[in-house]
């Protein structure tokens, strides 16, 4: 087993990932019907994804109504970078080619023909490097067997800082062709994350997607433990080789509180007796979330027989 140096995340992965987020993002909108709904979700060198369409008037996941005559007007640092019509056919819209760095302000307007205007802006957040990741011993929470890891990084001081760790799992080929990619559904034991501030609901066990503030470990090196199946530490196939990859990603706080209030309302939707989850939104003029994300990565690599 050998250990692989860190890198900027490839742009297919991201997109992959961000896939995966917006599978999340339904437009249950329970404020009523005829307001823009606005999404997008810079990240520092990468495409930029933008979601823009109408609520409709009752609460129902994933029921909009598309806009056929709207705009959408991208600012950095509060010049214009970007302007469009919108793209009725497509839910979400990819926008490459943009450079955006950690730090930027980002401004991103939506609107249409009818004068309805929705406008959300955040500050990309600054990746937070992985020191390291140390493979520790064996446990089974639940009966389930997994390998306990370790990922060093130094939080940093004086402000409030927001992550996710997403942990992936693929397959390539000797000449590097992907064989196979999945996202690993590790443990989440380390006290990071744990419910906190009342978020919501009384009830415990809610898997926030590896979501977690720095609120118990501002400004200190911290060694995150989580667990990670035995199954996807197994030797591969015969010249191949997989990689475990650990992305330590940087939320900006309109990112994170969206996640997270999405998270519990999903958890409580079916229960009666819970009172209505409010889900985050920074958008003037409408419903939805500008958030910024901004990613470190370190990997883990175990190579087959005769991988060359």
């Amino acid at each position: 087993m050998t250990r692989s140096t860190r890198y900027i995340l490839m742009l297919p992965l991201l997109v992959l990932m961000l896939v995966r987020c917006e599978s999340n993002l339904n437009l249950e909108l329970q404020e009523g019907g005829g307001q823009l709904v606005l999404f997008a979700f810079p990240t520092a060198d990468s495409t930029l994804s933008v979601h823009l369409s109408k609520s409709v008037s009752h609460s129902s996941v994933d029921d909009f109504e598309r806009i056929f005559d709207g705009y959408i007007a991208v600012y950095k640092n509060g010049a214009r970078i970007d302007s469009f019509a919108w793209p009725f056919n497509k839910t979400w819209e990819q926008r490459p080619g943009h450079v955006l760095q950690e730090g930027d302000l980002i401004r991103v307007v939506g609107g249409n023909t009818e004068g309805l205007r929705a406008v959300g802006e955040t500050t990309l957040p600054k990746a937070v490097p992985i020191n390291g990741i140390k493979q520790l011993e064996t446990n089974a929470p639940n009966g389930n067997r997994s390998v306990l890891h370790e990922i060093d990084f130094i939080d940093p001081p004086n402000i409030d800082n927001f992550y996710q760790l997403i942990v992936t799992n693929e397959t390539r080929d000797s000449l590097g062709n992907p064989i196979e990619f999945q996202q690993i559904n590790y443990s989440k034991t380390d006290e990071v994350f744990y419910i906190r501030d009342q978020e919501g609901s009384l009830l415990g066990g809610i898997n926030f997607l590896g979501s977690f503030s720095d609120y118990l470990i501002q400004g200190e090196t911290y060694k995150l433990k989580i667990g990670i199946p035995e199954i996807y530490l197994e030797k591969p196939g015969e010249k191949e080789k997989r990689i475990i990859r650990f992305h330590l990603l940087s939320l900006s706080e309109p990112y994170y509180k969206y996640l997270r209030s999405r998270v519990v309302a999903e958890y409580n939707y079916d229960l009666p007796v819970v009172d209505p989850i409010k889900t985050h939104s920074n958008i003037n003029g409408g419903l939805g979330l500008v958030g910024g994300i901004s990613i470190a990565s370190d990997s883990i690599v175990i190579i087959g027989n005769n991988y060359e």
